[in-house]
């Protein structure tokens, strides 16, 4: 009884439309911002410490939500788990599209920029990998993040919805970093030359 009283009442205060774009439009704006800045000015060396920045920025958010908030929202009870993904909406729905996006886009340009050979294996590889992350991320988590969102912005009234598209994200955060671990081993033969 308790808990069904307290889902009625959840989310409504202080989560606006306002509110969550002052905090989300920074966060979707600045890397995509620095990085059409990089481009311009041409600066190698800046593109390739925005990508390796941008880049482990997405890396360990995915290990923050795949691992560690997988972990702890097993823990909690619906409503405590709703908190938490509205209080998570202005970084996932905003920030990870954004630094999955200009890492993405950077590392196309700095491929180009090192002459990488784009028919090799491991370029090939590189970029399926590339695409399946950015098809999950464009097609699945990021219609899912705007569903919570929406479902937050009318007052959090089926909890059971924003949880379950919540676990599942954080779900998909974890085969997303499975396969950014991947990437980043051709990354490394890419910088360094050396056989795989």
């Amino acid at each position: 009884m308790m808990e069904s009283q307290r889902q009625t009442h959840f989310g409504g205060r202080g989560f606006t439309l306002r509110s969550s774009m002052g905090r989300g439009l920074p966060m979707l704006l600045i890397p995509i911002i620095v990085l059409i800045l990089i481009l311009f000015s041409g600066n190698f060396y800046f593109l390739e410490y925005f990508h390796v920045v941008v880049g482990s920025a997405w890396t360990g958010m995915d290990l923050v939500m795949g691992l560690f908030f997988a972990f702890i929202m097993r823990g909690l009870s619906n409503i405590e788990r709703a908190e938490v993904s509205k209080r998570l909406i202005p970084m996932m729905l905003f920030f990870m599209p954004s630094i999955a996006t200009t890492t993405i886009t950077a590392g196309i340009y700095l491929a180009a920029g090192l002459g990488i050979d784009f028919f090799s294996i491991y370029f090939i590889i590189t970029a399926i990998i590339a695409l399946i992350l950015t098809v999950q991320g464009l097609l699945i988590f990021l219609p899912n993040e705007l569903r919570i969102y929406s479902e937050i912005l009318r007052g959090s009234r089926n909890v059971e919805k924003i949880v379950r598209l919540t676990m599942f994200n954080l779900k998909l955060s974890l085969s997303q970093l499975v396969l950014q671990i991947v990437i980043i081993v051709f990354m490394a033969h890419f910088a360094t030359g050396g056989s795989l």
